[in-house]
């Protein structure tokens, strides 16, 4: 049955000498699989352009319940996001958040909020003219929420530290090697308790940066199975030493 759908890039592997799976986060199905055929081809050159990491699609498509690889029909640029490729640092963004997002969505159904919060991300990142040091900080911690295991924020002067195993805060003397450091923590805190808006009010060193960044990866792999090491992960933190 034809479908329209919008949906957001993943990552896109070669299939054959002309062919590409790509996998897509959809608005009306969730993450699926599609079947580019002849999109690497010398006649289909363009065609392929559209499916590039974080890219706002249009989509009409074939669905099929249990299917792992769907096929699409049709397929358009909602936006054209141009800083996202050219932007060194944007770029670099993007690659480590799509392979975050490969990782942890695993589902196949629709999850409208979930969907919305992407796009609205994506359209920020490329538009933003200020600095987007702490983004990548702020996109993971918004992001637990609609995977399962958004924390208890009860950060205060006596519960300083955050514990990773138990999503929440927890008092310095109950510390144990999957917690925060003082000043990470609060850090974190000021993440999660942050819009997008005011992102930048919140000042953090290279050196914080790196261990908060540490922090939230390691909370991602104690709360979300099958997280594994990032290959993008040793360039961001270059990006931002």
């Amino acid at each position: 049955m034809l479908h329209q759908t919008k949906g957001i890039v993943l990552n896109r592997i070669q299939y054959g000498e002309t062919s590409l799976i790509v996998h897509v986060y959809t608005e009306k199905f969730g993450r699926q699989a599609y079947m580019v055929k002849g999109s690497r081809s010398k006649k289909s050159k363009s065609k392929s352009n559209l499916f590039r990491p974080f890219f706002l699609l249009e989509m009409e498509v074939y669905h099929k319940e249990g299917k792992n690889i769907q096929s699409l029909k049709e397929v358009r640029l909602t936006e054209t996001l141009n800083n996202l490729l050219f932007d060194i640092e944007k770029s670099t963004m993007v690659l480590f958040l799509t392979e975050v997002l490969s990782k942890v969505l695993r589902e196949e159904e629709a999850n409208q909020e979930l969907f919305v919060f992407l796009y609205n991300c994506i359209r920020y990142l490329d538009l933003c003219e200020d600095s987007i040091q702490n983004f990548h900080l702020y996109f993971l911690t918004k992001l637990t929420r609609f995977l399962g295991f958004y924390p208890q924020l009860n950060w205060s002067d006596k519960y300083s530290v955050f514990d990773m195993d138990n999503g929440r805060f927890v008092e310095e003397v109950n510390s144990h090697a999957h917690c925060l450091g003082k000043q990470e923590s609060e850090t974190l805190y000021s993440l999660f308790n942050t819009s997008i808006d005011d992102l930048n009010e919140i000042k953090i060193n290279s050196k914080e940066l790196d261990l908060v960044l540490r922090g939230v990866l390691n909370f991602y792999a104690l709360q979300s199975q099958g997280f594994s090491s990032l290959k993008s992960l040793a360039v961001i933190r270059e990006l931002f030493e």
